[in-house]
């Protein structure tokens, strides 16, 4: 009885289990679970944070009922940001608490994964969308906006369809799926603007099959270039012509709303990228995006394109304007299509023992991400701020005729509703009551920044530390400091007027 099986037999064990019929739906089906698991879990438990508040009220008082759904939607406005519509719709079925809310990214995170997989498995075949469906499971980046009330899972996979769906075009050159293309572009640029950066990622394609020695796919002709470029012709001349005679252009808004605003070094995002990313996934990703330029596979060359470009756009951006790392969400499926190219390439080049090593790839992003997952669910607080626990301090110890100033007073609307919440930087020490039985709490997430620096001394010289809720991640702290103040302190001064 033979108790070791020889790498070459287990490779050809497996290779043969890969080719049975029903093996890839299997396979699906243990991913999909394995996804809604992460997800789901402790979905409830995470506290809100400021964003998932503009969120919830976006959806309560733009969609909160069909008479104001009609007033929100075209022809009426220019959007429809389903995501924000169907958080709407649950919040008035379950109410508003954190599970509700975060329920339609999380569904659709989950569904990103069979939902991807039918369409782009006929272009990188089974094993390549399984392994990058796998790692998009784990992803602790997918994981966390799946956890949120925001738009992103919504916006990878309408942003990602709409872009393979232009490859599938120019591949077959079937021109009438334009149309498919640019439904799907809208109804993404309606979730997030930020997706128009895989218009650049569509134009860069197109150039590289002109000027590299690659094979022509079928729909590099001048009818289909001419009608995928055409509506952003037409926006362009619509765009001018708006700012020529009524002097309001929706691009020049948008630039002004974040040019002229750099909080960030190129260095620094690029860093936050690839941690975001991943460093396994970045490097292996990067390498293999390469190595499939050079054997010259056009769906490669693709997506090579449309996980990096949009990066390097990003970057050079961070230099005049506002930009944060989750800008490219969007690009995480590629980078992981990458991963998964270069692995299934390792494990069909080794030979003999050497078939061990692309398991260890594998098993590099498995045990990455999984190690992140945990310290995410278990010392991270969920990657962000624990309002909940301050708040529920706070109201365990607050009087009435109490005051909360706080970083974060729209969260104090929903935690702590009876309270009188107002913004820190509207404190005045002067104005300070002489009622011997008023406290002043602050509530101060040192993450957020923005607090007047001569408030937070005076807060600091001042009053009293009461409680810290701690939350740190690498390179980042989350904490939360709540301060308390009584009026019956006899050494309170007007500390600013002395500055």
């Amino acid at each position: 009885m033979t108790l070791f099986t020889p790498p070459k037999q287990m490779k050809d064990k497996i290779t043969l289990l890969a080719h049975k019929p029903w093996m890839p739906y299997v396979g699906l089906l243990l991913i999909t679970i394995l996804a809604a698991a992460l997800r789901f879990y402790k979905l409830g438990a995470w506290s809100f944070w400021i964003d998932e508040i503009f969120t919830i009220n976006h959806a309560v008082r733009h969609f909160g009922n069909i008479g104001l759904l009609l007033d929100h939607i075209p022809p009426a406005r220019n959007w429809v940001p389903m995501s924000v519509i169907l958080t709407a719709q649950v919040l008035n079925l379950l109410g508003i608490n954190e599970w509700s809310a975060r329920l339609v990214s999380v569904v659709i995170g989950v569904f990103t994964i069979p939902m991807l997989y039918f369409p782009l498995r006929k272009i990188f075949g089974n094993q390549v969308m399984l392994i990058a469906l796998l790692l998009l499971a784990i992803s602790p980046w997918h994981i966390f906006w799946s956890q949120n009330a925001r738009f992103y899972t919504s916006l990878l996979l309408l942003s990602t369809l709409a872009l393979f769906a232009f490859f599938y075009i120019i591949e077959h050159d079937r021109p009438v799926f334009l149309l498919l293309f640019y439904v799907l572009l809208y109804l993404a640029s309606s979730e997030r603007l930020t997706v128009f950066l895989i218009v650049p990622v569509i134009f860069g394609y197109i150039f590289s099959l002109w000027v590299l020695p690659i094979e022509k796919p079928k729909g590099l002709n001048r009818k289909t270039v001419l009608l995928s470029v055409l509506p952003l012709i037409l926006f362009a001349l619509l765009e001018v012509c708006r700012s020529a005679f009524l002097g309001s252009s929706l691009t020049i808004s948008i630039l002004d709303t974040f040019s002229g605003q750099p909080n960030t070094t190129p260095l620094r995002l690029t860093l936050s990228i690839i941690y975001r990313i991943s460093v396994p996934v970045f490097i292996l990703g990067l390498f293999g995006g390469i190595y499939t330029i050079t054997t010259k596979q056009r769906a490669g060359l693709f997506v090579f394109i449309s996980a990096t470009l949009p990066v390097l756009l990003l970057i050079v951006l961070s230099m005049f304007m506002f930009t944060v790392d989750r800008y490219i969400f969007i690009t995480l499926l590629p980078w992981l299509i990458l991963c998964a190219m270069a692995v299934k390439e390792l494990f069909f080049q080794a030979k003999r023992f050497a078939v061990l090593l692309p398991f260890g790839v594998l098993m590099i992003f498995l045990f990455s991400s999984m190690s992140d997952i945990y310290l995410y669910y278990q010392f991270q607080n969920g990657n962000r701020p624990n309002w909940k626990d301050a708040y529920g301090y706070v109201e365990r110890n607050i009087e009435s005729g109490d005051i909360v100033y706080t970083t974060g007073y729209q969260l104090g609307e929903y935690y702590l509703p009876a309270a009188d919440n107002r913004y820190i930087n509207s404190f005045e020490p002067a104005n300070l009551a002489e009622n011997e039985s008023i406290s002043y709490w602050f509530v101060i997430d040192e993450s957020i920044g923005g607090v007047n620096p001569d408030i937070y001394s005076w807060i600091q010289d001042f009053s009293t530390l009461v409680r810290s809720e701690e939350v740190y991640l690498p390179g980042k702290s989350m904490s939360i400091r709540i301060y308390q103040y009584s009026s019956a302190h006899d050494e309170r001064v007007d500390y600013l007027s002395e500055r």
